[in-house]
Parts: structure tokens; C-alpha cells; sequence
């Protein structure tokens, strides 16, 4: 490698940070499972996996700075407030609608706000009223901004 190559350039990309590289492969092959599946219920596969993640995260409590260094190395645009959940479906997912994210990181910061296991995630989603209700219940709790027609009117 000649001495040009082994400096930071501006327009040289770093090489990507492994500390991140198994969770977001793990996350990429849920969500590339739960797209390629049949059944409707197939993305809890892939938003378990996420929470378990998250879970992970809180536990040894590097959440917050964990999502900004995975952010910063997937170069993912940071907003004010935007949590850690975001930035791992964002990671995972880059291309789903920007509604239906926001709908799994409300159900998925509700359940994470309510310390569920990740054993009993699907069953706690079930019994809120699927995604949507948990979202809802996230939106009521914990409001983000005020909407005149409501959140989401489904």
C-alpha cells in the first residue's frame, strides 16, 4: 500500500468499523426473511431481532452511543431526538416507507419502554392490537408533536 492510499482523504472512504459489522449483518438477513417470507406476521421476525438488539444495548447501556457510532459509520443523517431504534431499522432497512418506520420504532419504543422480554415480544405486540396499537399506545403515552388530524387514521 503506497503512502497516498494509507491517509483519510476526503474523498477516500474509511473502512467500515467491525464493531457493528455482525449486528448489522444479523439485522440485514432478518429483514431480507422476514421481505422474502409469505405470511403478513413475517416482519416481527425482523423487529425481534432489532428489540434484541436494542435490549442488548440498554442492558450495558452503550445505546445511545452505540446508534451515534453506527450511524456515523453507515452515514446515516442523525436528527434531534432520533433514537436508537431508528438508527438500527434505518441501518437494516434504508429503503422501507418512512411511515411504516416510524410506525415500528413507536411499537417498538413502547415495548422496550414497558421492559418486555424478548422472548414474550410477539405476544405483548398481539395483545396491544398488533403494530399498530402498540404504535398508538407509544403516540398517546409519549406524544412526539401534536397532529389536528390525529396520528395515524387507519
Amino acid at each position: 500500500m503506497s503512502a497516498i492510499e494509507s491517509r483519510n482523504y476526503p474523498g477516500k472512504r474509511r473502512s467500515r468499523d467491525t464493531r457493528f459489522t455482525a449486528t448489522i449483518q444479523l439485522l440485514r438477513s432478518a429483514a431480507r426473511e422476514a421481505g422474502q417470507a409469505r405470511g403478513r406476521f413475517e416482519i416481527y421476525k425482523f423487529l425481534r431481532a432489532v428489540h434484541r438488539v436494542h435490549i442488548g444495548w440498554k442492558q450495558r447501556q452503550i445505546a445511545r452511543t452505540s446508534a451515534r457510532a453506527l450511524a456515523a459509520d453507515l452515514a446515516i443523517t442523525l436528527r434531534r431526538g432520533m433514537s436508537p431504534i431508528r438508527i438500527l431499522i434505518e441501518a437494516a432497512q434504508p429503503n422501507a416507507d418512512v411511515k411504516q418506520k416510524s410506525r415500528w420504532v413507536r411499537a417498538l419504543e413502547h415495548a422496550s419502554s414497558e421492559n418486555v422480554p424478548v422472548k414474550q415480544f410477539r405476544k405483548f405486540i398481539r395483545a396491544n392490537g398488533g403494530l399498530a396499537g402498540c404504535a398508538r399506545l407509544a403516540a398517546q403515552l409519549n406524544r412526539k408533536r401534536r397532529r389536528p388530524g390525529g396520528d395515524w387514521n387507519d
